[in-house]
């Protein structure tokens, strides 16, 4: 859609920044699908990584302006800033796995292929009979036993079922050569390898015009294909980055706000926390009490 913004969501209908994003979110495709009448409007996701599993039913999707049939052993990967929408037939069954992709920092540095195997969108050929479909299906349903249960330990047992989604499809995708990967929309790629760099760079605080010449375009092309894709600008892009950090340090770390804003690459505690209260509407210290 040319010259218009995608909505941008955490979760498709809930607002960038509404809340904390535990390590996986997990929910059945007809949770949130049968409250749209089974269609999913064109949308993005800003630094998630989405899975989907589809078990009975299926329909439609489209990525990136192509279309893509769904049936039941369809498995869908969609990476931060892919354009997307569907059309499932009433009544469809299967799960989608959401992990905010900063968590998978630990897969990717031990395996840095990982992250060019799973930096674009795949769907995996319907195989509902093949050992592969099964496992993922073990462990999307552990997975969300894990996720509604209020068991202890709980935010460790999702970032291992985390880690071990995204490795089954690293796997799949590795074996299948990338055959099932979905064309590109040229600003999509151009976002893509900008949240990319963002992701490597966001703690030197790099200027906008460092990043466009590195992604050789020009400042005013990339703020505005973000516009148009993510619903922010450029600059919003790095500042949520930071925000996503500072936040788990606040809820996750002892260290002190001017540790804290010292390790994000801000010189002045202060205007850490200026940066910080103006995007939270809350002081580090409030955030961190809130908690």
């Amino acid at each position: 859609m040319p010259g218009s913004a995608v909505p941008a969501y955490w979760l498709y209908g809930e607002r960038l920044g509404g809340r904390f994003p535990d390590a996986l979110h997990i929910e059945p495709i007809v949770a949130r699908s049968a409250l749209h009448g089974w269609t999913i409007q064109p949308h993005v996701h800003h630094q998630l990584v989405q899975m989907f599993l589809v078990t009975g039913g299926g329909g439609s999707t489209r990525i990136d302006g192509q279309d893509h049939a769904l049936e039941p052993g369809s498995a869908l990967l969609l990476p931060p800033s892919t354009i997307h929408e569907f059309r499932f037939i009433v009544g469809t069954e299967g799960y989608v796995a959401s992990v905010a992709e900063p968590a998978l920092r630990r897969l990717f540095d031990a395996e840095p292929e990982g992250r060019s195997l799973l930096s674009k969108p795949a769907l995996l050929p319907a195989a509902p009979g093949l050992p592969a479909f099964g496992t993922l299906l073990g462990l999307m349903d552990l997975a969300m036993a894990e996720f509604t249960a209020n068991r202890p330990n709980r935010d460790f047992a999702l970032g291992a079922y985390a880690d071990l989604i995204v490795t089954w499809f690293s796997r799949e995708l590795r074996g299948a050569g990338r055959a099932g990967e979905a064309a590109l929309d040229p600003r999509a790629r151009l976002v893509r390898r900008f949240v990319e760099r963002v992701e490597q760079r966001f703690l030197a605080h790099d200027p906008l015009t460092g990043y466009a010449r590195a992604l050789g375009v020009s400042v005013p092309h990339l703020s505005r294909s973000c516009r148009e894709l993510l619903g922010l600008s450029a600059a919003r892009v790095i500042q949520d980055r930071l925000m996503i950090e500072a936040r788990r340090d606040l809820v996750y770390t002892a260290s002190s706000v001017a540790q804290i804003s010292f390790r994000l690459g801000f010189s002045d505690p202060a205007y850490f926390s200026r940066f910080f209260s103006a995007r939270a509407g809350l002081s580090p210290s409030e955030y961190r009490a809130k908690a």
